[in-house]
């Protein structure tokens, strides 16, 4: 099957697929609401600011399936376009086997006292499915607001689509 890129504009995220063999279409991962990305704690301290990032995604019941999530942090700057904020990359994080309903995984970044002091900030998570170092399924969104954050939220069930720091 040829590679296909989805544009879904509802959310904003990007999803390219090589095939799927287990009969659940891409697509309905993408339009699943277990899939989303949220700022999950956002403040300012003498000791420094610190933003949280969650997301959840969902699986795909294959037990093979291994879901990756990837949290960034961004700000705006002067001239209105995101900049993704140095250092403020986690990684791919492994979050478990696809063979769940949905996972939820967060990262806190931690920022210097005074980093940008008004700077409005947000979040954007990718998602990766793969099965060994294949990636079946992939996705990218920025951070919205009123999602059902499991835990890790300051306070708790905090969400929010961006954090301004004081």
């Amino acid at each position: 099957m040829p590679a296909r890129l989805l544009i879904y504009a509802g959310s904003l995220a990007l999803l390219w697929w090589t095939g799927v063999a287990d009969g659940r279409p891409t697509d309905r991962l993408l339009g699943s609401p277990l899939l989303w990305a949220t700022v999950d704690q956002c403040s300012s301290a003498s000791g420094g600011d610190v933003v949280g990032l969650r997301g959840s995604m969902p699986g795909t019941g294959r037990a093979d399936e291994e879901m990756y999530m990837r949290f960034r942090l961004q700000y705006r700057d002067a001239t209105g376009r995101w900049q993704f904020v140095a250092g403020a990359d986690s990684g791919f994080v492994d979050v478990g086997s696809s063979r769940y309903v949905s996972r939820q995984a967060g990262r806190d970044f931690h920022l210097a006292a005074g980093f940008a002091g008004g700077a409005v900030l947000r979040g954007r998570v990718t998602f990766d499915w793969r099965v060994g170092k294949v990636t079946k399924h992939h996705a990218e969104l920025r951070t919205t607001a009123d999602r059902e954050v499991g835990a890790g939220a300051s306070p708790p069930g905090y969400s929010a689509a961006h954090c301004t720091l004081s």
